[in-house]
């Protein structure tokens, strides 16, 4: 998510104002799960299974991110790798860019056209810790590099940044033909495409994931807004558990759960603190998933983790929070359509 952290959290360290800083997730601790696109061998996911780990001061954000979109690339669903259960439903989400070039401040963005009148914002978003890290985007895909293999300490909850596309609205920018902000009694599905290099570049020091902005009305996120406020809400979808950081909250036994409609098994990590945050993360790490992103969100409302019928879905980001390491981590194709 793109959360600000506390002062506490940050030890005093300020936001940028355009910029999101972790919402929902990391502290260094437990395990996850997950479901569908290309299952990454789990042999070496350090676990303490389960359990109560907290959101070490104030927030995680599966996107510490500023002004992005996420778009994806069309297509029907993978099988998931580990004899997965229930069968993800194939997706249609075609969306495709013919926009190419490198972010290569810690604060960037820039707008990713589409066929059509859509768009999609990618962001590079470094804002706890930069050492010129830079994104290669080619359409709706980028490629991060951290060529000094920076990191923050593992006693450090809050990433380094959250590298992100989007759709919506977020810090003063504004995707085009979104649909958002929708009111969640009024979706129908959520086809989105999510895919990665990850199984190549391994489960530490890094997340990848969807971070979902609910808020309490129709109203778009102003420009200085860096959460969802109160009566809003986050949801995050983690393709894995990282074997040295977790989500905020804690599971509290929420694990190996089913979600109708997506393969595979899950944690469920819930911080009731407004706004509060759930975050499924695969029991089994996966490179992506296809799927109808509106599967979590039922979910969520039906089991009251922090979603409701009457919010609205204001913005879907899917990127990477980093803690460290992760040069030529890429999120090859992205997709998301809000019906």
């Amino acid at each position: 998510m793109a959360r600000r952290f506390s002062k506490s959290v940050l030890g005093g360290l300020p936001c940028v104002l355009w910029l999101t800083c972790v919402a929902c997730t990391t502290v260094p601790g437990e395990q996850g799960e997950g479901t569908a696109v290309g299952a990454m061998d789990s042999g070496s996911e350090s676990a303490s299974g389960g359990g109560s780990a907290s959101s070490g001061g104030g927030s995680s954000s599966g996107s510490d991110s500023s002004p992005s979109d996420s778009g994806s690339s069309g297509g029907s669903t993978s099988g998931s790798s580990s004899g997965s259960d229930a069968a993800t439903a194939a997706v249609t989400c075609s969306d495709t860019s013919t926009s190419a070039g490198t972010l290569a401040q810690q604060y960037s963005s820039v707008q990713l056209a589409v066929s059509g009148s859509k768009s999609y914002f990618l962001q590079s978003n470094w804002w706890q810790t930069y050492a010129n890290e830079t994104e290669d985007y080619a359409g709706l895909s980028f490629t991060v590099h951290n060529p000094q293999g920076a990191s923050v300490p593992e006693s450090n909850g809050a990433p380094m940044g959250f590298p992100s596309i989007f759709i919506g609205q977020y810090a003063g920018h504004a995707s085009l033909g979104s649909n958002l902000p929708m009111q969640v009694s009024a979706l129908t599905s959520v086809p989105t495409i999510y895919r990665t290099n990850n199984s190549s570049i391994g489960t530490t020091g890094h997340n990848a994931t969807y971070d979902v902005w609910f808020t309490h009305d129709s109203a778009p996120l102003s420009a200085g807004q860096s959460s969802p406020g109160t009566g809003g809400a986050y949801l995050m979808v983690w393709m894995f558990k990282p074997t040295d950081r977790q989500p905020r909250g804690s599971d509290n036994g929420r694990t190996r759960q089913r979600v109708a409609g997506v393969s595979g098994t899950w944690t469920v990590w819930y911080d009731p603190t407004d706004p509060p945050c759930v975050s499924y993360v695969s029991d089994t790490p996966l490179d992506g998933l296809e799927f109808d992103l509106g599967a979590f969100i039922k979910d969520a409302v039906a089991k009251s983790h922090g979603v409701t019928s009457n919010m609205y879905l204001s913005v879907v980001f899917g990127g990477f929070e980093i803690w460290g390491g992760a040069d030529g981590l890429d999120l090859t194709q992205f997709c998301a359509s809000v019906n």
